[in-house]
């Protein structure tokens, strides 16, 4: 059979999907995969066949970080072009079903449009409003009322446009919520139960499968000579909010004197020349192996998104979670909860914190044991073998 793959492209959207796709391609599906440029030879490595979306929004996501309380709106927007330039394509395509993600509302209005079966991909954590309600008891809420008075703009402005859509395709597609989280008849969650708050108000419909992972099939090169220290501290704020060179300053100062080494990765969007010399502790580059670093590492300095922290858990390694979005904040929040880690507000950040909170990880064993106990519970979840039964039975 198959199926056409919508994915937001962004790494910790596509990452965890790849597996997925390589398994029913095993199974004999064939997989239609839509994304943008930078993904495509790791979607066609995976087995499936790569399309690129022709959409000026998902051609460069990069500006995401500073109109996220335009998102709603955006993602609309869009849909919108989407239906209006591609809809025609999708259905040369014949597919037999639909696999979406959860934030492309595109893919849950085609699949109407085109009668056809969707499954949810849900990178993060699965959403329902006993999940929002635990969100804003945590914090996770606009921090200003000119940031809540924003947000709520673009989202009459997602409403506006979706009604436009409805009357001119004759077909409800989702609604403001599930634009920025959308579900279906079937919804495969990249994650455990252990670990999804409010777990028990998700019924059959959500498959937890736990972490999706593989090894990443590029190379990057790193010094591993120079580690050299039996403690290490992997620091990484991830591939798109990372441009934060206060946090770096605050770190180099935080770690130089600690009994251990630190391996930090930049990313692209900030020079470390800006921050000054690193301390003869820290290893500094713009991308590492995060794989092999979690490997050996005794803690992770992380910006808790679901791809950093699941590789985290997996590798049994506890985490201080230092949010840049409300996304990332659930779940920080939720690893805490868990015991886990640590959880720092960004705005909150300073040396001593930074400091102490390595330090607990390291020494109270307890962290450590909690982060074991997410690792057994995705290992025994069922992976992506489980998730093709899953799709499987539900598309035929």
């Amino acid at each position: 059979m198959k199926a056409l793959f919508f994915s937001l492209p962004l790494h910790g959207h596509i990452i965890p999907t790849l597996p997925l796709v390589r398994e029913l391609v095993g199974r004999g599906e064939h997989i239609v995969y839509y994304s943008t440029p930078a993904f495509a030879a790791r979607i066609e490595q995976a087995g499936a066949q790569y399309h690129p979306y022709r959409n000026a929004f998902l051609q460069d996501l990069q500006q995401l970080p500073e109109r996220m309380e335009e998102l709603s709106g955006l993602l609309m927007t869009a849909t919108a072009e989407l239906l209006h330039s591609e809809l025609d394509g999708w259905r040369a395509e014949r597919a037999d079903y639909l696999i979406t993600d959860s934030v492309a509302a595109w893919g849950q209005w085609a699949a109407k449009l085109l009668r056809l079966p969707v499954v949810t991909s849900v990178p993060t954590l699965a959403v329902n409003r006993h999940v929002l309600k635990y969100a804003f008891a945590q914090g996770v809420r606009p921090k200003s009322t000119s940031r809540f008075l924003s947000k709520l703009r673009h989202m009459v402005k997602a409403s506006l446009l979706r009604r436009h859509m409805i009357r001119r395709y004759g077909v409800s597609g989702p609604g403001i919520l599930g634009s920025v989280s959308g579900s279906s008849g079937l919804n495969i969650v990249y994650t455990s139960r252990h670990f999804q708050p409010c777990a028990a108000t998700f019924d059959d419909r959500f498959e937890f499968i736990g972490p999706s992972s593989a090894p990443r099939g590029e190379s990057v090169a790193f010094p591993w000579e120079k580690v050299t220290h039996p403690v290490v501290v992997y620091v990484s704020l991830g591939t798109l909010f990372n441009a934060d060179a206060a946090f770096y300053r605050n770190c180099y100062e935080a770690f130089r004197d600690e009994n251990y080494q630190v391996i930090l990765a930049a990313g692209v969007n900030v020079s470390p020349d800006d921050w000054g010399p690193p301390p003869p502790n820290f290893i500094v580059q713009a991308h590492v192996p995060q794989l092999e670093v979690l490997q050996r590492a005794a803690a992770f300095v992380s910006h808790g998104g679901m791809n950093s922290v699941n590789e985290s858990l997996c590798h049994g390694v506890p985490l201080v979670a230092i949010p840049q979005m409300g996304e990332q904040m659930i779940i920080g929040r939720r690893v805490e909860e868990l015991g886990a880690g640590l959880y720092i507000e960004k705005t909150e950040v300073t040396v001593n914190k930074l400091r102490e909170a390595v330090r607990r990880l390291l020494t109270d064993r307890r962290f450590r044991e909690h982060a074991s106990r997410a690792r057994q519970s995705f290992q025994s979840a069922g992976g992506v073998a489980r998730a093709a039964d899953a799709i499987r039975a539900f598309t035929r």
